[in-house]
């Protein structure tokens, strides 16, 4: 299969490691780079085949392709849309990796067009991938993935591709919003930062770098299980779509408590590695880092979405009022008023007013298409 990835970061690298075994892939990325490209490519630790395939900064030929992957964060999404746009015509795939972040408000054309667009609901690797040293790690692989399509009536043909592409066993879900509504990063990232910077005060130092489930506590993982309550009834209030899918993290990481989930949490090896978003001052002391992905990804991306989602499902969601309340005091920016209107910041997110779906009949109706 002709297959074109868009990003060269850690999944970006990876997803090229395993589709140029048995496809003719193609790599978009504008950093430095000779036309034909391999990387060295290691499974687990274990050295696996090498992969090597094309590369390419024109946009024309990388649209070249039956199925194009996205794997930029969901802050790039929109001007990638942009960018394929003129190059994409009617029965062309687009994937997202992983699908979270609104992107199927921003492919309402393309699909108009006869555009197929998905997500996968989790990234498929655990990855650690180099451009610059031209390697490819996955560390582990899901044992099973799940991917919805839009127009709805795709998805299983989409779920057989996906499974054979990646060798996974691949679940066809129900609907395309259980992509949407299983954003583990908004719900780990912003509950997780939310307990480290929750008292914060403007000239408050930390005098190391901090690990970011090192810090995490029972109070934590209290918060983390509110949110995931409120997302819970969120989809319970959008019958007649069937968001059984949407996991609840008690069932997803089997921790009932708040107690059991900080256990999990940090028994979870991948999770070793993450760091609490800091910056470094001249005097060695570190200050918050509000521009770090897990501010501008998941809260215009992940946290804004849900709320507007509740708002139309009529949801009251006082968890998630308490990050974006706690957000906008530190940062100034606001994306909801607290009577449920747009706030100045709204345009810089992805909620779905944002694209003509304002109320919960236009909002289902668009889905069950």
């Amino acid at each position: 299969m002709n297959i074109t990835v868009f990003g060269a970061g850690n999944l970006g690298l990876a997803c090229c490691a395993v589709l140029s075994q048995d496809n003719d892939v193609t790599l978009y990325t504008t950093r430095p780079h000779k036309s034909r490209e391999t990387l060295a490519y290691t499974y687990e630790e274990k050295a696996a085949a090498s992969a090597t395939f094309t590369v390419t900064d024109d946009m024309a030929q990388a649209c070249n392709a039956e199925l194009i992957l996205c794997t930029y964060p969901a802050f790039l999404r929109q001007q990638f849309v942009a960018d394929v746009e003129p190059f994409v015509g009617e029965g062309t795939l687009i994937g997202f990796v992983p699908g979270y972040g609104g992107v199927e408000y921003y492919c309402q054309d393309l699909i108009a067009r006869g555009v197929i667009v998905f997500g996968l609901q989790r990234v498929p690797y655990v990855c650690r991938s180099s451009w610059d040293e031209r390697t490819a790690g996955i560390l582990s692989a899901k044992e099973t993935l799940y991917v919805a399509a839009l127009p709805k009536g795709r998805t299983a043909e989409v779920t057989a591709l996906i499974e054979d592409l990646f060798h996974i066993p691949t679940v066809a879900l129900k609907e395309f919003l259980a992509v949407t509504l299983v954003p583990s990063n908004p719900l780990l990232h912003t509950s997780g930062a939310y307990g480290v910077f929750k008292d914060y005060q403007p000239g408050d130092t930390y005098p190391e770098q901090l690990m970011f489930y090192e810090q995490w506590n029972d109070g934590t993982s209290r918060f983390l299980l509110a949110y995931d309550d409120e997302l819970q009834a969120i989809c319970r209030a959008l019958a007649p779509l069937d968001l059984s899918e949407v996991v609840s993290l008690r069932e997803y990481y089997e921790s009932p408590t708040p107690e059991a989930m900080t256990r999990k949490l940090k028994s979870i090896r991948a999770f070793e590695a993450v760091k609490v978003p800091l910056s470094p001052t001249e005097d060695g002391a570190f200050l918050p880092n509000w521009n770090d992905r897990m501010f501008t990804e998941d809260y215009p991306f992940g946290v804004a979405i849900i709320k507007d989602i509740a708002t139309m499902a009529g949801v009251q969601t006082p968890t998630i009022d308490t990050l974006l309340d706690f957000y906008r005091a530190q940062t100034g920016i606001s994306y909801l008023n607290a009577d449920g209107t747009s706030s100045k910041d709204a345009g810089a997110s992805a909620m779905p007013r944002n694209f003509g779906l304002t109320d919960k009949e236009a909002f289902i109706e668009f889905y069950q298409s």
